[in-house]
C-alpha cells in the first residue's frame, strides 16, 4: 500500500489553548475514503532526554516531582528546547542544570516521538 492511500488532509484549524509553551488545536481532516474526521492535538516544541553514564557504569537518575500525575517521580535528566536552541546544547545545558554533571563524550542514540497520537512532541535521546 502506498503511503499516500493513508495521509489525511487538514480542512479545518482551531487554536483550542495557547499556553507558555503547549498549543492545542482541534482540526478537521479528510480521510484518504473521503469522509471527514476530527483531531485535536498538542502541539511541543520538543526535549531531549539524558542518559547520563559514569565511569563505573551507573547511570545517573533524578527524583523530580510531577505535578499532573501527582507523584515524586525517578527519571533521566531531560528538559525541553528553548526557542531555536540546538538539541546537543539542550542536552549539554539540562544535564548540568538538573545533576550538576557535565560529560566529556556525547552520543546520540535516537529520537522518540512518546506521545504521537495527539502530541507533535519529540524527544533527541542522548548518552554522556
Amino acid at each position: 500500500m502506498d503511503d499516500d492511500a493513508l495521509i489525511e488532509r487538514r480542512l479545518d484549524s482551531t487554536e483550542l489553548l495557547k499556553g507558555h509553551f503547549l498549543h492545542a488545536f482541534r482540526d478537521t481532516v479528510a480521510l484518504p475514503d473521503g469522509h471527514s474526521a476530527t483531531r485535536e492535538y498538542v502541539v511541543h516544541p520538543g526535549a531531549v532526554m539524558i542518559i547520563p553514564l559514569l565511569d563505573n557504569g551507573e547511570v545517573v537518575l533524578e527524583r523530580q516531582y510531577r505535578y499532573p500525575v501527582q507523584q515524586v517521580m525517578i527519571e533521566l535528566p531531560a528538559g525541553k528546547l528553548n526557542p531555536g536552541e540546538d538539541v546537543l546544547a539542550c542536552a549539554r545545558r539540562e544535564l548540568q542544570e538538573e545533576t550538576g554533571y557535565t560529560a566529556r563524550e556525547w552520543a546520540r542514540a535516537g529520537l522518540l516521538h512518546p506521545v504521537i497520537s495527539y502530541s507533535t512532541e519529540f524527544i533527541e535521546v542522548w548518552f554522556a
